[in-house]
């Protein structure tokens, strides 16, 4: 069985939702080629949005596989390399922009001791233009063998041409109405050029360069060399020579691939049982050898890969996404390798194989000669070292401190203030919702030039929000300040109340470590008191080793004129969801009460954090509290969070739907729209209104779902809030009362709560795996009972099925943690009771 082995080196964070037709767009953003700078292998160029990033992978896991990540000023369209000025001996980047190009030296510099190499970016021009671009090609034009030439495709069609920043001069075709696929032949000098109306035309660069001055005068027509009706839209065009005379033209269509002599005979073509997305073709031998090979490479929109020699399939595996780029890469491990670029913005680099591999990240192994005492001689250094972290040797606390006591840090939250941003409604209530507060961190540093710069990073979970998620410094010089908003951003539940801070610091050395800090919101951002309402359904008790304090001692953010006027019972309403929690307090035990389980947590934990600090400054050692719960509360408590489950699993469903519907009508929008373009540019012009009523028609109904997908992730972010909620109340119950903290510690990472956020709600997909692992690991599961939860591997998780047993998972694991508690209880009150009767039979005789 052929599979293909892959190696993923990159991860783009943010295009894993964008749909395959978006992503094509990005397929001119990968370029591969080698330097001198590197010599001994091809480097990948890849470009995201505005940053440009080079990589030259390696099998060595020790060492990057990144050489440099640069911020361009402008979004990149395309990534070309050549020779664009004269006397250079390495080849160059070209970097196209909506309305400008770059062209740089990718240099690199030999590092001191252990700094090791550093790679950068060399510019040498930069050039604007007027006319927005959509992608370029380039070539030595016009036979001059010294250097490349630039030509840029504006979106009206038209072609400018450029020699190092020196425009030469434009051609504009009357009958192209989009840019389509151009490129250049070397061999003999002329373009292929792609019209709207589906012909491929050949022109001359001498006929291109003439009809520049026509288009002036517009007394001559130029006609091309040859011309090929292909019928359906061209998507691709790539020029390969294959011999000492001639090159082959291989153009990919909607649902074929044609295969042309630069003269214009066709070799072959071929017709695809599926949809192409991208292809590549490549010589194996020289050109100038009579048994060279041509192959292409085509990619499916359904995951494959299909190699083709002539109209001959001589390959095809599977991807595990579709691949917007494919290329061929020679590195100094991998002789013949495949870059792929997926739709997600994943980096794959592998090979083709015949041997199935399950872990297909490992290095190969290599049958050596293994000496037993050395093997024995490498295990205890690494126990050694491992020793060493375990008990946090003197090395890494010197290191720690030493940094700490460089920077000083302090982070505190102030009071919510008015947001004068925004304005404020006639009603005093919804008031409350513009409420900013101040999170401030206070760098200082006494001698600044150890530390080079600082990167604060600020960490909120909905329905929170930070003004500035990221503030900068170059570095610290005495006492920096540095004050952010924090404030409600939507109707969700809160789950979440502290902000976690991150500081990350590179000094003089470039060594970088970060420190992190945590600041508890002030309940009064989220909370307000009001009157007491009607009974709730659940209800926890908080019994303490010292006697109650009144609450304005606690919840110090309010007045404490405002909160005796409630005596020994409040009522708080949270500011997103105006749902009510009532905290009573009766003398000798606390007690909340909640119409949801969503809604304890924030103010649970604010108070427990609290009560604890108001007695530590009382200086109470020995304090100690203990929440109480009955099996009920536990029972209704695992039974709302599996709900919580379902209805997330069930909203990401919805919306998965209607992205697949958005996805079909952008294709059939394409599709009206290519149709129209044909028709307007025949001559004379085709009847287009029923062409325009679909397109308006299919454009609306584009609207309208976009609109539904916007509500549909909104409601899909609530659902995440109400199950980290309803988990981190779990979690937090599991702390209080189960005795071992190691399970309890495994059940916490397994449910990687704060993995959720507003762009990322795949938990389902997370919490899996490790399920079936304490599951079987944990609490030794019989045979029997993991094949009953053996998960469908086949479906997705979100499948009904999939979904039905991982939920039984879910119900399984806490009903053995809360089981293993109340019998924790039940014996400790069967001793308690059993040492009773045991005094009361003295006091008797």
């Amino acid at each position: 069985m052929s599979i293909f082995k892959v190696k993923q080196w990159w991860s783009n964070d943010k295009l894993q939702n964008e749909q395959p037709d978006v992503g094509y767009q990005n397929a001119n953003c990968m370029k591969v080629d080698k330097f001198n700078s590197h010599n001994d292998s091809d480097c990948i160029l890849v470009a995201e949005g505005s940053l440009l990033k080079v990589y030259k992978p390696n099998l060595d896991e020790t060492s990057s596989d990144t050489l440099l990540e640069a911020q361009m000023s402008d979004i990149v369209l395309q990534i070309e390399t050549g020779k664009f000025t004269g006397n250079c001996e390495d080849r160059q980047i070209l970097v196209l922009h909506p309305q400008s190009y770059e062209i740089y030296y990718l240099k690199r510099k030999e590092g001191h001791m252990e700094a090791g190499d550093q790679n950068y970016l060399s510019p040498i021009i930069k050039h604007s233009f007027t006319r927005k671009a959509d992608s370029l090609t380039c070539g030595p034009f016009g036979n001059i063998k010294t250097r490349d030439f630039i030509c840029i495709q504006s979106l009206d069609g038209s072609l400018s041409f450029f020699d190092q920043d020196t425009f030469l001069f434009m051609c504009v075709f009357n009958d192209v109405i989009i840019p389509s696929p151009v490129c250049y032949i070397a061999s003999s000098d002329s373009f292929v050029i792609c019209k709207s109306t589906w012909v491929l035309e050949i022109y001359s660069y001498q006929q291109l360069r003439e009809s520049s001055e026509l288009t002036i005068r517009q007394n001559k027509k130029n006609i091309p060399q040859w011309i090929y009706n292909a019928g359906e839209e061209i998507s691709r065009v790539q020029v390969i020579q294959t011999s000492n005379h001639f090159s082959s033209i291989v153009a990919l269509g909607e649902r074929h691939i044609y295969c042309f002599q630069d003269n214009g005979l066709m070799k072959y073509m071929i017709k695809f049982e599926f949809m192409p997305i991208c292809f590549c073709a490549y010589l194996i031998g020289w050109y100038y050898e009579p048994g060279a090979r041509l192959l292409v490479m085509v990619t499916s929109e359904d995951s494959k890969l299909y190699i083709y020699e002539g109209t001959t399939l001589l390959w095809s595996c599977s991807f595990l996404n579709p691949a917007i780029a494919i290329s061929r890469c020679f590195l100094k491990s991998l002789p013949g390798g495949l870059v792929t670029l997926s739709v997600n913005g994943i980096v794959n680099v592998g090979y083709l194989g015949t041997e199935p591999d399950l872990n297909s990240n490992a290095p190969p192994m290599i049958n050596e000669i293994i000496d037993p005492e050395q093997i024995q001689k490498d295990l205890e250094i690494v126990e050694a070292s491992l020793k060493k972290v375990l008990n946090n040797s003197e090395d890494s606390d010197n290191g720690r401190s030493s940094m700490e006591e460089i920077l000083k840090i302090k982070a505190d939250v102030g009071k919510p203030i008015q947001n004068l941003f925004q304005d404020i409604s006639k009603d005093k209530n919804e008031a409350l919702h513009l409420l900013m507060c101040p999170v401030i961190v206070i760098l200082t540093c006494e001698d600044p030039k150890f530390i080079l710069s600082v990167q604060v990073t600020f960490v909120c979970a909905l329905p929170f929000s930070c003004s500035e998620s990221t503030i900068c410094l170059d570095g610290v010089n005495g006492t920096e300040i540095i004050e952010n908003q924090v404030f409600l951003t939507s109707d969700a539940d809160v789950s979440e109340t502290r902000v976690k801070i991150l500081i990350t610091i590179t000094d003089n050395t470039g060594k970088i470590e970060v420190l992190t800090r945590k600041v508890l919101l002030p309940s009064s951002l989220y909370c307000t008191p009001v009157e007491n309402g009607s009974d709730s359904r659940f209800k926890l008790r908080i019994r303490t080793n010292n006697p109650c304090i009144e609450f304005s001692k606690i919840f110090t953010d309010f007045s404490e004129d405002e909160l005796k006027k409630y005596g020994n019972s409040i009522t708080l309403a949270y500011r997103s969801t105006k749902q009510t929690i009532t905290l009573n307090n009766d003398g000798e035990t606390y007690s909340m009460e909640a119409n949801d389980f969503t809604d304890f947590i924030a103010v649970l934990d604010h108070f427990l954090i609290k009560l604890t600090d108001h007695h530590a400054r009382m200086g109470v050692k020995d304090f100690r509290f203990n929440i109480k719960h009955d099996k009920e509360f536990t029972r209704q408590l695992v039974h709302k969070f599996l709900k919580c489950v379902e209805i997330h699993a069930k909203e990401r469903n919805a919306l998965k739907e209607l992205e697949d519907e958005m996805n079909l009508l952008q294709k059939q929008f394409t599709v009206v729209q290519k149709r129209l373009l044909v028709q307007y540019g025949s001559l004379p012009p085709g009847d287009c209104d029923p062409l325009e009523f679909l397109m308006k028609d299919t454009h609306a109904r584009l609207i309208k779902v976009v609109n539904e997908i916007i509500e549909c992730k909104e409601t899909v972010c609530r659902a995440g809030n109400a199950l980290a909620a309803v988990g981190n109340l779990t979690i937090y119950l599991l702390k209080q009362s189960a005795r071992d903290e190691f399970k309890v510690t495994l059940i916490e990472e397994m449910m990687s709560l704060s993995s959720l956020y507003e762009l990322y709600q795949e938990w389902e997909e997370a919490v899996t795996q490790a399920t079936s692992y304490i599951l079987n690991n944990v609490f030794k599961n019989t045979e029997k009972d993991k094949e009953k939860l053996a998960p469908v591997t086949e479906q997705g998780i979100l499948s009904h099925i999939n979904l039905k047993r991982f939920l039984k998972q879910m119900r399984m694991i806490f009903d053995k943690m809360f089981t293993e508690v109340f019998e924790t209880d039940d014996e400790a009150e069967k001793d308690v009771q059993k040492v009773t009767r045991i005094q009361e039979l003295v006091e008797v005789i």
